[in-house]
Parts: C-alpha cells; structure tokens; sequence
C-alpha cells in the first residue's frame, strides 16, 4: 500500500481541519494509501518533519494556512524532495491556492488530491533558503505575521484590511521605506521605494492588483514589482491609481520578471517570506528554483 504523510496546523482558520479530520483521512484511505498523520505543535514542525521524513512516503499532504504552505515548500525543497505533494487551505486568504485554483472546501479538495493531477511549479530561493510564492517588504508586508492569530480567526480577511489601514500612515511608511540598489540579469535601479515584491503567484493578501501582468508560477521567472516612495501628492495619487487599478504604466513602479536578482539597502529592512517574518537583512541573493513543487492541482487547471 502507499504511505501518505498528512501535516496539519490544528489551530489555522478557527481549527476548520479538525472538524473533517477523518473525512479527509477516509478520503485518502479510499484512495489507496496508508495515513500517517502528524499535527505541527509549534512553528517550524511541519518544516523539520518533511525535511527529515518526506523522502519515505509517496504523497506529503499539508493542510494550513500559507505558513503550512511555506513549511511544505522549504521542507521538500530543503530535503531535496521528489516525493509529489498536496496542499489543502485552511488558512485566512491562502493566495497560493487561489492562484491554481485549489478548493476552499477542505474534504473536495482531499478528492482533488486523490486525482494525482500534478503541476510542477517554481520555488524561489532567498539567500539560501526558500519561499513557495512570496518574498517581500515594505508597505504593509508584516500585516499577516503582526496580526494574531485570533483576530484573524474572528474576522478572517477583514482582519487584514483593518491592519493595512495603519499602512498609510506617514510615519509607517517612513519607517517601512528607503534607498534600495536592485541588479538584475538585464538591468539595475537605484531608488527610494516603499514596496519590493518578488515571488511567483496572481494575488497577494488577496489582492491581485499588487501582482505584475502576467505573472505565471511556471515559467522559470519571478515575478517582480517595486513601488517607489512618493515624493509628493500626486505621486501618492498615482499609486493609488496603480493600486485600484492595476495600471503599472507609471514612473512610480517597475515591473520586471527574472530568474536571478540582487538587492542591497542602505539599512535593514523586514523581509516576509510566504507571509511569515523571514528576518531582517540589508541584502539579499534571490533566485528562482524551476519546478521544484510538484503540486496537486484540478484536472481543468493550466498555468
């Protein structure tokens, strides 16, 4: 029989997996594999266990919200993995699974899962270790790990709007701005920015209108946007415009896809790595890491 490791985060989104626990085991068990289930009991376990266990099952399944999903990409990508996996949502906003369309419903997707319809999409690797769809600072880039967990469970993405409103406050945006060098395989910038997005997904915090056109999570390049810091009202107007509507013909964003890219700044910035606090750092080595997470998807899905 197959052996399936299954990895769950029993306290992501009000704990909705415990609640259909055994319908998702009965699932996988109809589908022909032996379960071994592992809940995480703190930060980082998920990461530890696939990293040392993953290479003895067939399929490793993780079921959380995208810390879990950050722990599954690290830990298969760390451990140098080929075992193909599976991700079931749980978490507030999940932006990697609304990227390939993977089912909110927690049991359906378990049955999507058992259809064994894999993708391999990219990873990127930052400064020697890795994110599965993000890496990022700036503006409002630390609202998902500064926001507690309860309050997330109490009003799910709302929560998030109600920490970004802070964002737009001059002194946040002070401290969270600054001269940044960014070098890449056809080009190099020098500027003052408020936001640096480099990552490999169609939505951030549930948003699509921080995300570069044609942004593709397998296509060998990272996808990367930069908003400069506005120097003035109407440059605070343009953003705006670039935000609400996804207009990005402006001297205040760049845009640019690459597999390679250095970034240094002038002082340490926090970094956020699939929505989790990836350390500050005043430079950083991210490259992209082609089709290294075979993921479940729908039958339908083409990326």
């Amino acid at each position: 029989m197959k052996k399936l490791l299954f990895t769950y985060n029993p306290n992501s989104g009000k704990g909705a997996v415990k609640q259909v626990l055994s319908e998702i085991i009965d699932v996988f068990t109809r589908g022909g594999y032996d379960v071994l289930v592992h809940p995480t009991v703190c930060s980082g376990d998920s990461l530890e266990y696939i990293t040392r266990r993953g290479g003895e099952f067939d399929l490793i399944v993780s079921s959380g919200g995208d810390g879990m999903l950050h722990e599954l990409a690290y830990g298969v990508a760390a451990g140098h993995i080929q075992t193909p996996c599976g991700y079931i949502p749980s978490g507030t906003v999940n932006d990697f699974a609304s990227s390939l369309n993977i089912p909110k419903d927690m049991v359906k997707c378990a049955e999507m899962i058992m259809q064994e319809n894999f993708l391999p999409v990219d990873l990127g690797r930052f400064n020697g270790g890795y994110f599965a769809y993000i890496s990022a600072f700036g503006w409002f880039t630390d609202i998902s790990y500064t926001t507690n967990q309860k309050t997330k469970n109490v009003l799910g993405a709302f929560a998030y709007f109600l920490q970004g409103l802070r964002s737009f406050e001059p002194k946040y945006l002070r401290e969270n701005s600054g001269r940044v060098k960014i070098s890449w395989e056809n080009g190099e910038i020098e500027d003052d920015f408020i936001y640096c997005m480099v990552g490999n997904t169609h939505s951030v915090g549930g948003m699509k209108n921080l995300v570069p056109d044609g942004a593709s999570l397998t296509d060998g390049k990272l996808d990367c946007m930069f908003i400069k810091m506005p120097r003035s009202l109407p440059d605070l107007d343009d953003i705006n415009r670039i935000i609400l509507n996804h207009s990005f013909d402006s001297d205040n964003v760049v845009c640019i896809k690459t597999s390679r890219l250095e970034i240094s700044c002038e002082k340490p910035f926090r970094w956020t790595l699939d929505g989790e606090n990836g350390g500050e750092y005043t430079s950083a080595v991210i490259e992209v890491v082609p089709g290294a997470l075979n993921i479940a998807v729908p039958e339908e899905e083409q990326i």
